[in-house]
């Protein structure tokens, strides 16, 4: 009886018999893929219409059923036996499901432990667990949801065998790891460490602008700070536990409690010139703020008090609240005050002398100038705008105004300068605190200046591997890059890619009502239709683009798509 082992753990590899499969055995990538997909399901088998959804969604059903002949063919081949791969009553399977697979064994391993809550089978199921499945294959989408769904086994029978430290390796930002190291530490008398772990779970999801520990954790830590007979805690403790509870309070829509804590704890970082405080409380006061329309009354607020103190503390402030001006000022609800509110601000940080202060401003100015197509007079204020934060060592600042900057050399047509300028922002924002906001918006610039030229794919894939390795990237921040992600796909008629990024923009626009945002997508819907042979349909949608640009004063990007509809 023939005897079929497949790895997908860590490698691809195929043995039949006991021999391997030489890699240049299997004349085509689409016959191992088609392999590796059928390994991938708990029965090995799936319809074959299925299989060309998968392998070739740009395809009709002809020209896809061709595609997977040949590479049932090859494959076959490859494994020397037509049963390799069996078709009966439009089901294609791998060895009539008689084969032995690592993930499979896992996935019965760990099913099984975890339904048992028996600690030694977790461990020796995680055990079999070699790595991610398939790392060769980890941009292709077919494997994205198999691999998800092996991670996330992975994880529960880490859980379940106890080695948190493992899952925090793994997913920093696993709250039950977290807590329940921290509560190992409690209850074994060890405060301090406690206390660490309770901070690295809140440094891990630091960048996740509005989330915040649970109830659970937060009336552990609390516990922590209470015990009888520990020392007295420091303000940095009190501040953490303020900033969580003003988080759940967030969540829970109780925005009143939210917000008098952001102030308490915010009063208190500033006593204590706790700059890290100071700016989580910040976030926490912005989004409040924001969710009841105060936002402008609130920063101004905050800014004109920031300009006081200390160029850490002042700089956490600000950095608190740069993706709010972003969206309120030169985002999806750009304020008609916009250019007048940001020179207000400028002149308190000039009479101030506070350095961060200025380099904000400058930046707020220059993005109100561009965004109304005044391009000569935000360069030249962007310009100083690098310049100020520089001075000030706002990393966050001076790479939004490096990008924006770029924007505008674009709007110029010097895509020299702009490379340069993205170039030199880059090793900035991949080392900044906030690089889950700046990284993917330099990204979308980058792929913007490559469009026209014929590096653009290049420069998408590119962005696609440095995103699939980072582990968290702010959605809202992202909105630029799937923008210009699909309309450069659309071009080069990788129109799969391109409605893919699509899908993700009319997600993340889906957010606001309106506005620039909405008439970016509005053009990417535009360059698919146009790319489908709809030039009629493609033409209206920029028309619709070019009303909404219009809407929001952003009349050089009105007058590119009605341009643009005109040539259709």
């Amino acid at each position: 009886m023939v005897r079929c082992r497949v790895w997908l753990f860590a490698r691809f590899d195929v043995a039949v018999d006991g021999q391997a499969v030489p890699a240049e055995a299997w004349r085509g990538r689409r016959a191992a893929d088609l392999v590796k997909i059928l390994a991938l399901e708990p029965s090995h088998a799936l319809h074959r219409e299925q299989v060309m959804e998968l392998l070739w969604p740009e395809l009709g059903p002809d020209a896809a059923g061709a595609n997977l002949r040949k590479a049932i063919h090859h494959a076959r081949r490859a494994m020397g036996s037509d049963d390799a791969v069996q078709g009966r009553a439009g089901m294609l399977s791998l060895w009539g499901g008689e084969v032995t697979v690592d993930a499979a064994r896992f996935t019965a391993a760990a099913a099984a432990a975890v339904a048992a809550g028996d600690a030694q089978q977790c461990k020796l199921a995680a055990d079999l667990y070699d790595g991610d499945a398939l790392p060769a294959d980890r941009y292709e989408p077919w494997a994205a949801q198999p691999r998800a769904r092996l991670r996330a086994q992975h994880l529960a029978v880490l859980k379940g065998a106890r080695q948190f430290e493992r899952v925090l390796e793994l997913d920093p930002t696993d709250e039950e790891s977290h807590r329940e190291l921290l509560r190992g530490h409690f209850e074994s008398g060890r405060r301090r460490e406690a206390i660490r772990q309770f901070e690295r779970l809140r440094d891990a999801l630091r960048e996740f602008v509005g989330v915040g520990p649970d109830r659970e954790t937060i009336a552990l830590y609390e516990q922590v700070l209470a015990a009888d007979g520990a020392p007295v805690v420091g303000s940095a403790h009190r501040a953490a536990a303020l900033i969580a509870t003003g988080l759940v309070h967030l969540n829970r829509n109780e925005l009143a409690e939210a917000e008098q804590l952001a102030r308490q704890a915010r009063d208190l970082a500033i006593g204590a010139e706790l700059a890290h405080e100071l700016g989580d409380a910040s976030t926490l006061l912005a989004l409040v703020a924001s969710f009841t329309g105060r936002w402008h009354e609130v920063f101004r607020q905050e800014f004109t008090e920031s300009l006081r103190l200390s160029p850490d503390s002042s700089a956490a402030t600000i950095d608190a609240n740069l993706c709010f001006a972003e969206y309120h000022l030169a985002g999806a609800a750009p304020a008609p005050e916009a250019h007048a509110f940001a020179g207000e601000l400028l002149e308190l940080a000039t009479s101030a002398g506070s350095v961060p202060g200025r380099g904000m401003a400058e930046l707020m100015v220059g993005e109100a100038l561009m965004s109304s197509g005044q391009f000569t007079l935000a360069r030249d204020q962007l310009r100083r705008a690098v310049d100020t934060n520089t001075a000030a060592r706002a990393t966050s600042s001076r790479c939004v105004s490096l990008e924006r900057l770029a924007q505008t050399e674009l709007a110029l047509a010097d895509n020299d300068r702009a490379d340069r300028l993205l170039a030199s922002a880059f090793p900035l924002a991949r080392d900044a605190p906030l690089r889950s906001h700046l990284v993917v918006r330099l990204l979308g610039v980058d792929v913007q200046a490559a469009r026209h030229t014929p590096h653009a794919l290049a420069a998408v894939g590119r962005a696609e591997r440095e995103l699939a390795d980072a582990t968290r990237v702010c959605e809202p921040c992202s909105l630029n890059f799937r923008v210009q992600a699909s309309i450069t796909c659309a071009g080069a008629g990788e129109l799969v890619r391109a409605r893919r990024h699509l899908v993700d923009a009319e997600r993340i626009s889906g957010l606001w009502q309106g506005g620039p945002s909405a008439a970016a997508v509005w053009e990417a819907r535009a360059a698919l239709r146009q790319a489908e042979g709809r030039p009629a349909q493609a033409a209206a949608l920029l028309r619709e683009a070019a009303d909404e640009y219009a809407r929001a004063q952003r009349a050089a990007d009105e007058a590119r798509c009605r341009s643009a509809a005109a040539r259709v």
